[in-house]
């Protein structure tokens, strides 16, 4: 059985923005070309955090890294303050231990609208993608995780995470569980789920354990 995860060597450009008309892009998409055009030439491990607004993914990088990577990420309160639709050389990477970490501005605002990740983020130079998620599930979720299933599924591996996992019982852990899978069919794809809290560590170390790896997830796909 072919592994659908499996990283392909590339043989040619085949990035997000490689075939692009000559069209005039928005500072966003000017961004994520200019994300492509970094990594293409790193040869560090590459995670991406990817989620709605205020899914907590900066608090989670700052955990991920111990606090220790290099720039610090801005915390907002409630909601995203990573911005890169207003200046065309916002910061894009955060070093750590040997790794970049990409921490995505919230999809689906009007600053960063779904169509300009769908078209110019470069799913397919992560190694892994988190894919962060909080509360009721929308449209617009689900789209994200149908273009990282076709752009990165062959180049990346992917977790899904359920953050703000504070209080949860392990009632609701269940019902949210079949509530992401009726929706994401991650199962399908041997995605694995983990409850993350931000503030009390919960499904941290689990993480960590899993991105010592380069594919993780991935052994049992062949």
């Amino acid at each position: 059985m072919i592994n659908p995860f499996k990283r392909l060597r590339k043989s040619g450009d085949y990035s997000a923005s490689s075939h692009k008309p000559n069209i005039r892009k928005s500072v966003l998409e000017e961004n994520f070309s200019r994300l492509d055009h970094v990594l293409d030439r790193s040869e560090k491990k590459t995670i991406a955090i990817i989620g709605q607004p205020g899914a907590g993914k900066s608090s989670l990088l700052l955990k991920l890294t111990n606090g220790q990577c290099t720039p610090k990420p801005v915390i907002g309160q409630g909601t995203d303050a990573t911005d890169w639709s207003l200046d065309p050389q916002a910061n894009l990477l955060y070093d750590y231990n040997g790794s970049l970490y990409i921490d995505t501005p919230g999809y689906d605002t009007l600053a960063h609208p779904l169509k300009s990740y769908r078209d110019y983020l470069p799913f397919d130079r992560f190694d892994v993608i988190l894919f962060s998620v909080r509360g009721k599930i929308h449209g617009s979720d689900e789209e994200m995780f149908e273009s990282i299933l076709e752009k990165s599924r062959r180049t990346s591996s992917i977790v899904l995470i359920r953050s703000y996992s504070d209080d949860l019982t392990d009632e609701e852990k269940a019902s949210i569980e079949r509530d992401l899978q009726l929706k994401f069919r991650y199962t399908r794809y041997n995605i694995p789920l983990i409850f993350v809290s931000n503030r009390y560590g919960e499904g941290i170390d689990e993480l960590k354990k899993v991105l010592e790896h380069k594919n993780p997830a991935k052994d049992d796909l062949s």
